[in-house]
């Protein structure tokens, strides 16, 4: 093994993202009980990643922000752990698989370098979403995916280039910009007219005779 090869930890996990911490923990409740995580997550969860049942695919250290890092690292294969409260909201987290792998960078693992176009793309879809969540524009969030300031996020630009990540970003916009149709207002029927009053008729006076 080269001197600069070293192991480092990879899960991978679902979660569902919700908005009040009462919702999170009647989620949890349901999970304890036997529902399925996919389901619910469907049914609940405000992340992009509901469509594949809240499935996040295979990440590292750095991919995710630290509070929600931290859970998922800590957990055990097949743990349930949550209501957890980030910037984004609050989440239940399902890891359901982890392994150690080689990074041959020695550097900060991204967890991202042997990933499959699919799991890259489920990444960066995250990425966008959170990135959206705090407000920036679609533009600001392309310069952030180019950013090596974002080591992960960028390992992830590096590998799947411009045309896929801003394919990505515009459907993670384009998911929060979706508008229900607006109803078109009933059409007013207009007023009957009523039909004029008719006066009644002037009674003749008799004429005087003189």
């Amino acid at each position: 093994m080269s001197t600069k090869e070293k192991k480092v930890k990879k899960v991978q996990a679902r979660h569902i993202l919700v908005a009040t911490k009462e919702l999170a923990v009647e989620i949890k409740k349901k999970l304890d009980d036997g529902d399925d995580f996919s389901k619910l997550a469907e049914q609940f969860s405000e992340c992009p990643s509901k469509k594949r049942g809240g499935d996040l695919g295979w990440f590292g250290k750095g991919s995710m922000v630290r509070a929600f890092e931290v859970a998922a690292f800590s957990a055990e294969e097949g743990a349930i752990v949550g209501p957890l409260k980030t910037e984004f909201g609050w989440h239940v987290i399902y890891v359901y698989e982890i392994k150690d792998d080689v990074d041959p960078d020695a550097g900060p693992p991204t967890g991202d370098e042997d990933a499959d176009d699919k799991t890259l793309l489920m990444v960066a879809e995250n990425y966008a979403h959170e990135f959206l969540m705090l407000g920036y524009s679609s533009k600001k969030v392309f310069s952030l995916f180019t950013s090596a300031h974002f080591k992960s996020a960028n390992a992830v630009y590096n590998i799947l280039g411009a045309d896929a990540i801003n394919e990505v970003i515009a459907g993670v916009f384009g998911q929060r910009n979706e508008k229900p149709a607006e109803k078109k207002p009933a059409e007013e029927k207009p007023a009957e007219e009523k039909p004029a009053e008719e006066k009644p008729a002037e009674e003749k006076k008799p004429e005087e005779k003189t």
